[in-house]
């Protein structure tokens, strides 16, 4: 279950710390009410048939520039040692004030385009820097596209229609909700519909630059909450990459899916005009840049990527995405990421490593990851602990596989939520728990996969996905040794013990380990409920 099925479905997530004013609206706030779940579910079975489609509207095509090839950013990336040989420059984002800071940078340095495509864009000091980074780019003459998935957008629809009519900032929504209904009420009525969700994370620059991973807009995927922050990952890429994820973004653009907002908030009570929506966000982008953390956002990379000091290795890299047509119920595509996928997975001769936040295997998934243990893979796998998810559905059923992976020899980790938070420190804001968001795979330290895919029924089947594969055993074993590294320090190593229940391990400080008889929680109601919505039958939506 991601994000999107977890937002519609009303079940509490981190809410980011907002400032006095909002920039869209009035402030997000998710309520948790676990009756709606069952309602969710109940009308899922009850109007299975009820399947309507996106407003039919009319809309102008566009497409990525092709001609950009003298652009500052075409420029550098050459500077930066493009081989000129279809290989891909990358640069993995593991810190999370870096990934949002090379979201500004390269917005800064954009002169032709500038397509964002993202599942969540918060009404938070980061949501407000990167739009008025988009807002700046349109100013400047930069094209702006800026396609979001409308599971959260509808309490800031005034920004958006506003923003939307400068002539170079185009925003789409993604499979939108019928307004004025309300999202549980829109969500009971059109159920096939709008469970399915655009969940891709991408954000290309003059057709020549990208960044895609699993991280939305939002305060806790840049470490920039106080309280509890994502551990997330991106790759920073250029070359031919760069521009297949461009021809994915055009993909979904002109899909059907994609309404523009004057045709999804029209007649709305509260309007703004693009001066008011400028003069609004202003405000609010200069208080998120006089912030401690806003201070020192954007100097690092910016220095990196105008003097040339940003290392970038040339690599073979693919895009991995699912078509838009995955998010219309009625379609039988098989062209799905997942279905890219299995190959690769069927592959392994020695090790699979997999890091996933919501990990829902499932029997048959279950099944697979048995069998490569059984011909001599060596299976590990990275998922959240009871107290680091915000999901705790998720958890409830991925509890269910936990002794049978275990049995099979698979070697399972959960994220503690007292992990340090490094790119916190760095920056002098002090520690914050830690949740794991990250979504990757490695297959024998040779293929390493980064994007926004969840080993979950809903990334399977529901929602568009989309990822970077890199075929390069340096790149690879260079991320699993920093994995190795960390990981015993990070998160409880499950086992089986004498008597055939589950013990979690975890290191102290002293190198000594620990071993907990009990799931650790320091809630006993989240214990609870974790059972109680491990018994409902919502794994097709998780």
């Amino acid at each position: 279950m991601t994000e999107g099925s977890r937002a519609m479905l009303d079940v509490p997530i981190a809410d980011p710390k907002a400032g006095s004013m909002s920039a869209f609206g009035t402030s997000r706030k998710f309520r948790g009410v676990p009756a709606r779940l069952l309602m969710a579910t109940a009308f899922s079975v009850a109007l299975s048939g009820c399947a309507g489609s996106p407003p039919n509207v009319q809309k102008s095509p566009s497409f990525a520039p092709e001609d950009t090839g003298t652009t500052f950013l075409a420029q550098r990336s050459k500077g930066l040692g493009d081989p000129g040989d279809g290989r891909s420059g990358i640069h993995m984002l593991v810190d999370g004030p870096e990934a949002l800071g090379v979201r500004l940078v390269l917005s800064e340095k954009a002169e032709r385009s500038i397509d964002a495509q993202y599942y969540l864009l918060h009404d938070d000091p980061t949501g407000h820097l990167f739009t008025w980074s988009l807002l700046e780019a349109a100013d400047r003459g930069v094209r702006v596209r800026l396609l979001v998935d409308d599971m959260d957008t509808s309490s800031y629809d005034a920004m958006t229609a506003a923003l939307s009519s400068h002539p170079n900032f185009d925003i789409r929504l993604f499979n939108p909700f019928a307004r004025g209904l309300g999202k549980n009420i829109a969500s009971a009525f059109d159920f096939r519909r709008v469970t399915r969700r655009m969940h891709n994370k991408s954000m290309t620059f003059d057709n020549q630059v990208t960044v895609v991973g699993g991280r939305n807009i939002g305060a806790e995927y840049f470490a920039a909450r106080d309280d509890s922050n994502y551990d997330d990952l991106d790759l920073l890429a250029a070359g031919p990459v760069a521009r297949e994820v461009s021809r994915s973004f055009d993909d979904y653009w002109n899909s059907p899916f994609a309404i523009p907002v004057a045709d999804v908030v029209r007649n709305r009570d509260k309007k703004l005009s693009l001066g008011e929506a400028r003069s609004r966000l202003s405000v609010l982008a200069e208080q998120a840049r006089t912030t401690e953390y806003g201070d020192a956002l954007t100097q690092g990379i910016r220095d990196a990527l105008n003097s040339g000091d940003l290392v970038l290795d040339w690599v073979p890299a693919t895009v991995m995405a699912d078509p838009p047509e995955k998010a219309d119920s009625r379609s039988d595509t098989t062209e799905t990421l997942f279905a890219a996928m299995i190959p690769y997975f069927q592959s392994a001769q020695t090790e699979l490593v997999v890091v996933s936040a919501y990990f829902v295997p499932g029997e048959r998934g279950t099944e697979f990851l048995a069998s490569l243990e059984e011909r001599g893979v060596q299976v590990r796998i990275l998922t959240n602990s009871l107290d680091s998810t915000d999901v705790t559905p998720v958890h409830g059923h991925y509890a269910h596989y936990r002794k049978d992976l275990l049995e099979a020899g698979v070697e399972l980790w959960e994220l503690r939520p007292d992990k340090a938070r490094p790119d916190r420190e760095l920056l002098g804001l002090g520690q914050s728990l830690s949740g794991l968001h990250s979504k990757a795979f490695t297959i024998d330290r040779h293929y390493l996969f980064i994007g926004s895919f969840n080993w979950d029924p809903r990334s399977v089947f529901i929602n568009t996905e989309m990822g970077i594969l890199l075929e390069d055993r340096e790149s690879a074993q260079r991320a699993m040794a920093n994995f190795d590294r960390a990981l015993v320090d990070v998160a409880y190593r499950l086992r089986l013990g004498e008597n055939g229940q589950i013990e979690w391990l975890a290191r102290g400080k002293d190198g000594s380990w620990v071993a907990h008889r009990k799931e650790p929680s320091r809630s006993a109601w989240r214990k609870f409920m974790s059972g109680v919505y491990g018994i409902l039958p919502i794994r097709s939506q998780l």
